[in-house]
């Protein structure tokens, strides 16, 4: 647990160093066919269920586990991203989608559709918030939900849900899904809802899965279409004004964790390059002992180190229980969340180009492994809002913009 410092309490270097052991035993020895075939992926995900890792982060009432620290949290997303991101964003889902829920301690929603999750049977979960149209338009704080086009309508006891969703993780094979939506685009705040939508109602339904070009089947994405889905009144998170906020808070969270994805890729790939480069020589010498080289290395350690120094710090902020720092969903925590992604993506990227400019051909074939963490890391930087989005909200933490 020395990569993590002094950030990780005693009490979570336990939980981290079984994580650390699993993707070593289970992950590591099987990354080309985690690229190459679902039923690969769905073994090891079975097999993270069966420790545990899907009641990880849900109400203990129900059978869940307890998340001991933002900071634990953050490193657990780290270490199972280092041997597949797509099978960690696949394994957090449930505590991302009904971490609102827990919140609002909404009873319906926890006790009909989230306690399942707290077992040791296999459960997918889908937060769909993308659009066709707007793309990220949801998640911009500057349009305050007026952007959505999937709306909600109260009849009697019923919501009535129409629209389309893309992109996200689960879709068609998920039982439970987040589906972000409008009841009149012109409150703005106020009208945005989020609503849980069980798999099998009428009118749901899905577009074949993309083909992509990174976690191919480690995470699962198609198009969700709503015609008329109808779901119970108190599936709704909460309501006018705070539905807004629980979403806000859950994408800060999002792109805090986004930041342990990233750099989980980039440890994987450090780690790769470090071994390759003391198997090969040139002028009597283990390429990593040459200078250039070394240097080269140098730099990637340097930035896997302070961005995970950075996460680490935004977790600490996000821990603190003072009041200090506000609501995870504010902005100065959603600023700090946001930076902490946008560095550790761009971090990301760099290690990965520097891996291959390393490694050569080698780094280009599938054996070696980084061409396969470069291709899966990319739709981290661009989710949940991408590079572009993240940058707007660090600058809203030092002066507004309206």
């Amino acid at each position: 647990m020395e990569r993590y410092g002094t950030f990780i309490p005693e009490e979570s270097k336990a939980l981290l160093q079984n994580v650390r052991h699993f993707v070593d035993r289970e992950m590591m020895p099987i990354r080309v066919q985690l690229d190459e075939s679902r039923e690969a992926c769905e073994e090891v995900i079975d097999k993270l269920v069966k420790i545990g890792m899907q009641r990880y982060g849900l109400a203990p009432k129900y059978g869940g586990v307890q998340i001991g620290s933002a900071r634990e949290y953050v490193a657990v997303c780290e270490e199972l991203a280092r041997g597949d991101c797509g099978i960690a964003t696949e394994m957090t889902c449930p505590e991302w989608l009904f971490g609102p829920a827990m919140r609002a301690r909404n009873k319906a929603v926890l006790e009909n559709l989230m306690a399942p999750f707290c077992s040791d049977e296999r459960h997918t979960a889908c937060f769909a918030l993308t659009e066709p149209a707007g793309g990220c338009n949801g998640e911009d704080p500057t349009q305050r939900g007026m952007a959505l086009r999937t709306t909600a309508r109260l009849d009697g006891d019923e919501w009535v849900i129409n629209g389309a969703k893309r992109w996200p993780g689960g879709a068609g094979i998920a039982e439970v899904y987040g589906v972000l939506c409008t009841t009149d685009a012109s409150l703005g705040e106020d009208g945005v809802a989020m609503l849980y939508v069980p798999a099998g109602v009428p009118g749901l339904s899905f577009g074949k899965p993309e083909n992509k070009m990174g976690m191919r089947y480690s995470d699962v994405n198609a198009d969700v279409y709503l015609d008329n889905v109808r779901v119970p009144k108190e599936y709704r998170l909460s309501g006018p004004g705070e539905d807004w906020r629980l979403f806000r808070a859950a994408l800060s969270w999002g792109r805090l964790s986004s930041a342990g994805f990233a750099i989980g890729v980039a440890q994987a790939v450090l780690e790769i390059v470090i071994d390759y480069t003391a198997s090969r020589f040139y002028k009597g010498k283990a390429v990593r002992e040459h200078s250039l080289q070394a240097a080269m290395i140098a730099d990637m350690a340097i930035g896997v180190e302070s961005a995970r120094a950075y996460y680490m710090g935004v977790a600490a902020m996000f821990d603190d229980r003072s009041g200090r720092f506000g609501d995870a969903g504010e902005t100065f925590l959603m600023s700090k969340a946001s930076g902490a992604k946008v560095y550790a993506c761009d971090v990301t990227e760099m290690v990965c180009n520097r891996a291959m400019e390393l490694m050569g051909a080698y780094g280009y074939i599938k054996e070696y492994h980084v061409e396969k963490y470069m291709r899966d890391f990319k739709i981290i930087q661009i989710w949940e809002g991408g590079g572009q989005l993240g940058r707007l909200e660090v600058a809203m933490g030092y002066y507004p913009i309206p």
